[in-house]
Protein backbone atom coordinates (compact mmCIF):
# COMPACT_ATOMS: atom_id res chain seq x y z
CA UNK A 1 0.00 0.00 0.00
CA UNK A 2 1.23 3.53 -0.69
CA UNK A 3 2.99 5.02 2.33
CA UNK A 4 1.72 8.15 4.05
CA UNK A 5 4.73 10.17 2.84
CA UNK A 6 4.15 9.11 -0.76
CA UNK A 7 0.49 10.02 -0.51
CA UNK A 8 1.36 13.40 0.94
CA UNK A 9 3.84 14.13 -1.87
CA UNK A 10 1.31 13.04 -4.45
CA UNK A 11 -1.31 15.33 -2.94
CA UNK A 12 1.07 18.26 -3.03
CA UNK A 13 1.99 17.51 -6.64
CA UNK A 14 -1.64 17.69 -7.71
CA UNK A 15 -1.95 21.26 -6.46
CA UNK A 16 1.48 22.80 -6.83
CA UNK A 17 2.65 20.84 -9.85
CA UNK A 18 -0.52 21.37 -11.86
CA UNK A 19 -1.84 24.82 -10.93
CA UNK A 20 -5.06 25.74 -12.64
CA UNK A 21 -5.67 22.20 -13.86
CA UNK A 22 -6.72 20.23 -10.79
CA UNK A 23 -9.51 22.54 -9.82
CA UNK A 24 -10.09 24.62 -12.90
CA UNK A 25 -13.68 25.25 -13.94
CA UNK A 26 -16.24 27.93 -14.68
CA UNK A 27 -18.06 27.69 -11.36
CA UNK A 28 -17.92 30.48 -8.78
CA UNK A 29 -16.73 28.01 -6.15
CA UNK A 30 -13.43 27.25 -7.90
CA UNK A 31 -11.41 29.72 -5.82
CA UNK A 32 -12.82 28.42 -2.55
CA UNK A 33 -12.34 24.84 -3.71
CA UNK A 34 -8.70 25.54 -4.51
CA UNK A 35 -8.16 27.16 -1.09
CA UNK A 36 -9.80 24.24 0.70
CA UNK A 37 -7.79 21.73 -1.31
CA UNK A 38 -4.53 23.44 -0.36
CA UNK A 39 -5.62 23.57 3.26
CA UNK A 40 -6.37 19.85 3.08
CA UNK A 41 -2.84 19.18 1.82
CA UNK A 42 -1.39 21.17 4.71
CA UNK A 43 -3.50 19.27 7.25
CA UNK A 44 -2.55 15.96 5.65
CA UNK A 45 1.16 16.81 5.94
CA UNK A 46 0.52 17.60 9.63
CA UNK A 47 -1.09 14.14 10.04
CA UNK A 48 -4.51 15.64 10.82
CA UNK A 49 -6.18 13.21 8.44
CA UNK A 50 -9.74 13.70 9.63
CA UNK A 51 -9.66 17.46 9.04
CA UNK A 52 -7.81 16.94 5.74
CA UNK A 53 -10.52 14.54 4.54
CA UNK A 54 -13.20 17.10 5.36
CA UNK A 55 -11.39 19.79 3.34
CA UNK A 56 -10.82 17.46 0.37
CA UNK A 57 -14.48 16.47 0.31
CA UNK A 58 -15.59 20.10 0.53
CA UNK A 59 -13.26 21.01 -2.32
CA UNK A 60 -14.61 18.17 -4.47
CA UNK A 61 -18.19 19.24 -3.77
CA UNK A 62 -17.40 22.78 -4.90
CA UNK A 63 -15.38 21.76 -7.97
CA UNK A 64 -15.52 18.01 -8.73
CA UNK A 65 -12.10 17.42 -10.25
CA UNK A 66 -11.11 13.76 -10.38
CA UNK A 67 -7.62 14.51 -8.98
CA UNK A 68 -9.14 15.35 -5.58
CA UNK A 69 -10.40 11.77 -5.27
CA UNK A 70 -6.81 10.53 -5.02
CA UNK A 71 -6.31 12.71 -1.96
CA UNK A 72 -9.65 11.59 -0.51
CA UNK A 73 -8.53 7.98 -0.85
CA UNK A 74 -5.21 8.73 0.84
CA UNK A 75 -6.87 10.42 3.82
CA UNK A 76 -9.42 7.60 4.17
CA UNK A 77 -6.63 5.03 4.15
CA UNK A 78 -4.75 6.85 6.91
CA UNK A 79 -7.99 6.83 8.94
CA UNK A 80 -8.23 3.04 8.32
CA UNK A 81 -11.52 3.56 6.52
CA UNK A 82 -10.64 1.05 3.81
CA UNK A 83 -14.10 1.02 2.27
CA UNK A 84 -13.93 4.80 1.76
CA UNK A 85 -10.43 4.53 0.27
CA UNK A 86 -11.51 1.77 -2.12
CA UNK A 87 -14.54 3.72 -3.34
CA UNK A 88 -12.48 6.88 -3.88
CA UNK A 89 -9.74 5.05 -5.80
CA UNK A 90 -12.26 3.27 -8.04
CA UNK A 91 -14.03 6.56 -8.75
CA UNK A 92 -10.65 8.20 -9.41
CA UNK A 93 -9.80 5.67 -12.12
CA UNK A 94 -13.27 5.87 -13.65
CA UNK A 95 -13.46 9.67 -13.79
CA UNK A 96 -9.82 10.17 -14.74
CA UNK A 97 -9.88 7.66 -17.57
CA UNK A 98 -7.16 8.22 -20.12
CA UNK A 99 -5.99 11.39 -18.37
CA UNK A 100 -4.29 9.31 -15.67
CA UNK A 101 -0.70 8.38 -16.43
CA UNK A 102 0.03 4.69 -16.91
CA UNK A 103 2.37 4.43 -13.92
CA UNK A 104 -0.14 6.18 -11.64
CA UNK A 105 -2.95 3.91 -12.84
CA UNK A 106 -0.86 0.81 -12.19
CA UNK A 107 -0.03 2.09 -8.70
CA UNK A 108 -3.69 2.73 -7.88
CA UNK A 109 -4.74 -0.66 -9.21
CA UNK A 110 -2.24 -2.32 -6.89
CA UNK A 111 -3.67 -0.32 -3.99
CA UNK A 112 -7.20 -1.37 -4.95
CA UNK A 113 -6.19 -5.03 -4.93
CA UNK A 114 -4.87 -4.63 -1.38
CA UNK A 115 -7.95 -2.75 -0.19
CA UNK A 116 -10.36 -5.37 -1.52
CA UNK A 117 -8.88 -7.79 0.97
CA UNK A 118 -9.72 -5.38 3.80
CA UNK A 119 -13.40 -4.80 3.09
CA UNK A 120 -16.60 -6.83 3.21
CA UNK A 121 -19.90 -6.50 1.36
CA UNK A 122 -23.17 -6.59 3.30
CA UNK A 123 -26.44 -7.11 1.43
CA UNK A 124 -28.76 -5.26 3.79
CA UNK A 125 -32.55 -5.33 3.67
CA UNK A 126 -35.32 -4.27 6.05
CA UNK A 127 -38.80 -5.63 6.64
CA UNK A 128 -40.15 -2.10 6.08
CA UNK A 129 -39.06 0.06 3.10
CA UNK A 130 -37.77 3.62 3.22
CA UNK A 131 -35.60 3.12 6.31
CA UNK A 132 -32.56 5.37 6.56
CA UNK A 133 -29.40 3.30 7.06
CA UNK A 134 -26.29 4.53 8.85
CA UNK A 135 -23.03 2.65 9.32
CA UNK A 136 -20.91 3.85 12.24
CA UNK A 137 -23.12 6.98 12.40
CA UNK A 138 -22.51 7.80 8.69
CA UNK A 139 -25.69 7.77 6.52
CA UNK A 140 -25.34 5.47 3.51
CA UNK A 141 -28.82 5.48 1.96
CA UNK A 142 -32.43 4.37 2.32
CA UNK A 143 -33.91 0.93 1.80
CA UNK A 144 -34.24 -0.77 -0.53
CA UNK A 145 -30.56 -0.19 -1.25
CA UNK A 146 -29.43 -0.29 -4.87
CA UNK A 147 -26.37 -2.41 -4.07
CA UNK A 148 -24.68 -4.14 -1.13
CA UNK A 149 -22.90 -1.97 1.37
CA UNK A 150 -19.12 -1.84 1.34
CA UNK A 151 -17.70 -1.94 4.89
CA UNK A 152 -14.21 -1.93 6.31
CA UNK A 153 -13.24 -5.11 8.14
CA UNK A 154 -13.88 -5.01 11.87
CA UNK A 155 -16.84 -4.30 14.14
CA UNK A 156 -19.50 -2.19 12.44
CA UNK A 157 -22.60 -0.56 13.96
CA UNK A 158 -25.63 -0.46 11.67
CA UNK A 159 -28.72 1.62 12.50
CA UNK A 160 -32.02 1.63 10.59
CA UNK A 161 -34.33 4.54 11.45
CA UNK A 162 -37.44 6.25 10.11
CA UNK A 163 -39.91 8.79 11.40
CA UNK A 164 -42.67 7.21 13.46
CA UNK A 165 -40.84 3.90 13.90
CA UNK A 166 -38.38 2.66 16.49
CA UNK A 167 -34.75 2.61 15.39
CA UNK A 168 -33.12 -0.80 15.09
CA UNK A 169 -29.41 -1.19 15.85
CA UNK A 170 -27.28 -4.17 14.90
CA UNK A 171 -23.56 -4.61 15.59
CA UNK A 172 -21.74 -7.07 13.34
CA UNK A 173 -18.16 -8.27 12.94
CA UNK A 174 -16.97 -8.62 9.36
CA UNK A 175 -13.65 -9.80 7.99
CA UNK A 176 -11.98 -8.90 4.72
CA UNK A 177 -13.64 -10.57 1.77
CA UNK A 178 -16.85 -11.46 3.66
CA UNK A 179 -20.15 -11.40 1.79
CA UNK A 180 -22.93 -11.08 4.33
CA UNK A 181 -26.70 -11.00 3.97
CA UNK A 182 -28.42 -9.09 6.76
CA UNK A 183 -32.13 -8.44 7.22
CA UNK A 184 -33.44 -6.12 9.90
CA UNK A 185 -36.94 -6.61 11.28
CA UNK A 186 -38.51 -3.22 11.98
CA UNK A 187 -41.21 -3.03 14.70
CA UNK A 188 -44.38 -1.15 13.83
CA UNK A 189 -45.37 2.22 15.25
CA UNK A 190 -47.69 0.67 17.85
CA UNK A 191 -44.77 -1.30 19.30
CA UNK A 192 -42.78 1.91 19.60
CA UNK A 193 -45.60 3.63 21.45
CA UNK A 194 -45.90 0.68 23.82
CA UNK A 195 -42.17 0.81 24.55
CA UNK A 196 -42.29 4.54 25.20
CA UNK A 197 -45.33 4.27 27.44
CA UNK A 198 -43.94 1.32 29.41
CA UNK A 199 -45.87 -0.50 32.13
CA UNK A 200 -48.24 1.64 34.16
CA UNK A 201 -47.86 1.37 37.91
CA UNK A 202 -51.20 1.86 39.70
CA UNK A 203 -51.21 2.35 43.46
CA UNK A 204 -53.90 0.08 44.91
CA UNK A 205 -56.44 1.60 47.21
CA UNK A 206 -56.76 0.23 50.76
CA UNK A 207 -60.31 -0.91 49.96
CA UNK A 208 -59.20 -3.31 47.23
CA UNK A 209 -58.89 -6.96 48.32
CA UNK A 210 -55.52 -8.63 48.30
CA UNK A 211 -53.46 -5.44 48.50
CA UNK A 212 -50.30 -5.24 50.54
CA UNK A 213 -50.96 -1.81 51.99
CA UNK A 214 -52.86 -2.89 55.12
CA UNK A 215 -52.81 -1.07 58.40
CA UNK A 216 -51.32 -4.01 60.28
CA UNK A 217 -48.22 -3.88 58.09
CA UNK A 218 -47.81 -0.20 58.84
CA UNK A 219 -48.16 -0.87 62.55
CA UNK A 220 -45.48 -3.53 62.38
CA UNK A 221 -43.09 -1.06 60.82
CA UNK A 222 -43.84 1.63 63.43
CA UNK A 223 -41.62 2.25 66.44
CA UNK A 224 -42.83 0.33 69.57
CA UNK A 225 -43.74 3.15 71.92
CA UNK A 226 -44.66 1.30 75.14
CA UNK A 227 -41.35 -0.51 75.64
CA UNK A 228 -39.45 2.75 75.21
CA UNK A 229 -41.80 4.49 77.68
CA UNK A 230 -41.20 1.68 80.17
CA UNK A 231 -37.45 1.99 79.63
CA UNK A 232 -37.61 5.70 80.33
CA UNK A 233 -39.75 5.23 83.45
CA UNK A 234 -37.42 2.59 84.88
CA UNK A 235 -34.38 4.71 84.14
CA UNK A 236 -36.00 7.72 85.80
CA UNK A 237 -36.93 5.59 88.84
CA UNK A 238 -33.34 4.34 89.08
CA UNK A 239 -32.10 7.92 89.01
CA UNK A 240 -34.52 9.00 91.79
CA UNK A 241 -33.73 6.07 94.05
CA UNK A 242 -30.06 6.58 93.36
CA UNK A 243 -30.28 10.15 94.58
CA UNK A 244 -32.23 8.99 97.64
CA UNK A 245 -29.69 6.24 98.32
CA UNK A 246 -26.92 8.83 98.16
CA UNK A 247 -28.77 10.99 100.70
CA UNK A 248 -29.37 7.99 102.98
CA UNK A 249 -25.68 7.11 102.78
CA UNK A 250 -24.77 10.62 103.91
CA UNK A 251 -27.27 10.41 106.77
CA UNK A 252 -25.75 7.09 107.84
CA UNK A 253 -22.33 8.65 107.81
CA UNK A 254 -23.58 11.49 110.01
CA UNK A 255 -25.10 9.04 112.52
CA UNK A 256 -21.88 7.06 112.66
CA UNK A 257 -19.88 10.25 113.26
CA UNK A 258 -22.05 11.31 116.20
CA UNK A 259 -20.49 9.99 119.39
CA UNK A 260 -21.69 7.99 121.26
CA UNK A 261 -24.52 7.73 118.72
CA UNK A 262 -28.01 6.22 118.68
CA UNK A 263 -27.89 2.51 117.78
CA UNK A 264 -31.51 2.46 116.59
CA UNK A 265 -31.05 5.54 114.42
CA UNK A 266 -27.88 4.04 112.93
CA UNK A 267 -29.69 0.77 112.11
CA UNK A 268 -32.60 2.63 110.50
CA UNK A 269 -30.19 4.66 108.37
CA UNK A 270 -28.28 1.54 107.40
CA UNK A 271 -31.47 -0.32 106.41
CA UNK A 272 -32.77 2.65 104.39
CA UNK A 273 -29.47 3.03 102.56
CA UNK A 274 -29.30 -0.68 101.71
CA UNK A 275 -32.92 -0.78 100.52
CA UNK A 276 -32.53 2.28 98.29
CA UNK A 277 -29.27 0.93 96.87
CA UNK A 278 -30.85 -2.44 96.01
CA UNK A 279 -33.88 -0.73 94.51
CA UNK A 280 -31.63 1.48 92.39
CA UNK A 281 -29.72 -1.53 91.08
CA UNK A 282 -32.92 -3.40 90.28
CA UNK A 283 -34.47 -0.44 88.47
CA UNK A 284 -31.28 0.18 86.50
CA UNK A 285 -31.08 -3.49 85.51
CA UNK A 286 -34.72 -3.50 84.50
CA UNK A 287 -34.19 -0.37 82.42
CA UNK A 288 -31.32 -2.06 80.58
CA UNK A 289 -33.38 -5.21 79.99
CA UNK A 290 -36.49 -3.41 78.77
CA UNK A 291 -34.35 -1.07 76.67
CA UNK A 292 -32.79 -4.09 74.97
CA UNK A 293 -36.23 -5.49 74.20
CA UNK A 294 -37.37 -2.11 72.85
CA UNK A 295 -34.29 -1.90 70.65
CA UNK A 296 -34.90 -5.40 69.31
CA UNK A 297 -38.52 -4.58 68.49
CA UNK A 298 -37.50 -1.36 66.78
CA UNK A 299 -34.92 -3.06 64.57
CA UNK A 300 -36.64 -6.34 63.87
CA UNK A 301 -40.21 -5.04 63.71
CA UNK A 302 -43.30 -7.05 64.43
CA UNK A 303 -43.77 -10.68 63.53
CA UNK A 304 -46.73 -12.32 61.73
CA UNK A 305 -48.50 -15.43 62.81
CA UNK A 306 -49.07 -18.29 60.41
CA UNK A 307 -52.19 -17.67 58.30
CA UNK A 308 -51.62 -13.89 58.10
CA UNK A 309 -52.52 -12.91 61.69
CA UNK A 310 -50.09 -10.73 63.61
CA UNK A 311 -48.35 -11.99 66.76
CA UNK A 312 -48.83 -9.99 69.93
CA UNK A 313 -45.95 -7.84 71.06
CA UNK A 314 -43.94 -8.88 74.12
CA UNK A 315 -45.22 -7.29 77.34
CA UNK A 316 -43.22 -6.53 80.45
CA UNK A 317 -44.43 -5.22 83.82
CA UNK A 318 -42.57 -4.51 87.01
CA UNK A 319 -43.85 -5.63 90.43
CA UNK A 320 -42.34 -3.82 93.40
CA UNK A 321 -42.85 -5.24 96.87
CA UNK A 322 -41.52 -4.00 100.21
CA UNK A 323 -38.75 -6.58 100.15
CA UNK A 324 -38.50 -7.54 96.49
CA UNK A 325 -38.64 -6.33 92.88
CA UNK A 326 -39.88 -8.61 90.10
CA UNK A 327 -40.22 -8.33 86.31
CA UNK A 328 -43.07 -10.28 84.71
CA UNK A 329 -43.28 -10.62 80.96
CA UNK A 330 -44.71 -12.63 78.08
CA UNK A 331 -42.79 -13.27 74.84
Amino acid sequence: MTTSRALALAAAAIVFGLPGVALAGPTDGTAEADARFRRGVELYNEADYSAALTEFRRAYALAPAYQVLYNVAGACYQLRDYACALRAFERYLTDGGAQIAADRRAEVERDIAVLRGRVATVALSTSVPDMEIAVDDVPVGRTPLAEPLLMSAGRRRIVAAAAGRPAVTRVIDVAGGDQVELRLEIPDAQAQQAVRAGPRLVAPSPEQPGVAMDRASRQERSVPVLPWIATGALAAGAAVTGVLALGASRALGAELADFPGDAQAIERARTRTATLAVTTDLLAGAAVLVGGVALYLTVAGGAERSGGAHASLPSIRAVVAPSSFRLLGTF
